[in-house]
């Protein structure tokens, strides 16, 4: 029998509550803070909600979990048993997360490595995903973290959003580029990129700018050797329909198709009418020890 290893991840991977259960995955909550009540994303308060706070016109802002929440999830983990923990974190270029994660590792007897995807959304998710699934396989622990850092940097993340404006907010781009893209009038298409997001192009409607995330995603399937993909929207859930269908009809080697709104926190920071398509490839799973 293997070493008991505990996967650990923030809600900010975007892991539906079902998938997160199937796979023993822990979820840390972020926070969401809406004209200064907090609120923890996935327990407290929806995507829904944030939507409606949003155009509603509330204060609406987010926060990285306490040094705290991470030192209990991973006291409960060796309480229940586990000899180490594996916690895979958004881009540390987008939080503080990772930096509480590795503090909260300090302070407990257990090992706790801390994994950076460099990503968010289910790019963190299917990391997580896959780190799960290497434990399960009996995996190593350092095979384990391995396979986690492997997945998260073959992971595409593309999204559009229909304004800039509260990923300005977030201090997530710099005001100039939303500037330009609201005098300009144009539809960004952006990706993850150095952990960070970057405009890729600009189009000139909604409908090429989700067209143009669909080619970039399905560019990305075809190269991966084992492709898992995961859609997300924000409001009008129909045109993640018609993504999910088109990879679907055109894919047909997809290791894993998950669909979700955009979580809370990162509904915040993307606003409504958003569509996100990741896609990553779980090959290194199959990679004998």
């Amino acid at each position: 029998m293997g070493e008991r290893i505990v996967v650990v991840t923030d809600s900010a991977a975007s892991l539906p509550a079902d998938v997160a259960a199937e796979h023993g995955i822990v979820v840390i909550p972020l926070s969401v803070i809406v004209d200064g009540e907090v609120f923890d994303e996935g327990v407290s308060i929806s995507s829904g909600q944030v939507l409606d706070a949003l155009e509603g016109g509330a204060a609406v802002s987010t926060s990285q979990p306490a040094t705290a929440a991470f030192t209990q999830a991973y006291r409960d983990a060796e309480a229940a048993g586990a000899e180490s923990v594996v916690m895979i974190a958004l881009s540390a270029h987008l939080s503080g997360t990772v930096d509480s994660a590795r503090a909260a590792a300090r302070e407990v007897s257990i090992p706790v490595d801390v994994v950076d995807s460099g990503s968010v959304a289910m790019a963190t998710g299917f990391a997580a995903m896959a780190a799960a699934r290497a434990v399960r396989a009996g995996y190593a622990r350092d095979r384990v973290v391995e396979i986690a850092r492997q997945v998260a940097e073959s992971a595409v993340c593309v999204f559009t959003v229909d304004t800039l404006e509260y990923l300005r907010r977030g201090g997530r781009i710099s005001s100039a580029a939303a500037t330009v893209g609201r005098m300009l009038s144009v539809k960004p298409v952006l990706e993850i990129t150095d952990g960070q997001p970057h405009v890729t192009h600009k189009v000139r409607s909604t409908a090429r700018a989700r067209d143009a995330v669909l080619v970039r995603a399905e560019a990305a399937v075809d190269a991966a050797a084992d492709p898992a993909v995961a859609v997300m929207t924000l409001g009008e859930p129909s045109f993640g329909d018609d993504a999910v269908r088109a990879l679907r009809m055109h894919h047909h080697q997809l290791s894993a198709l998950v669909t979700s709104t955009v979580s809370s926190v990162l509904a915040v920071h993307s606003g409504p009418g958003a569509l996100a398509v990741v896609v990553a490839d779980m090959a290194p799973l199959a990679v004998a020890e």
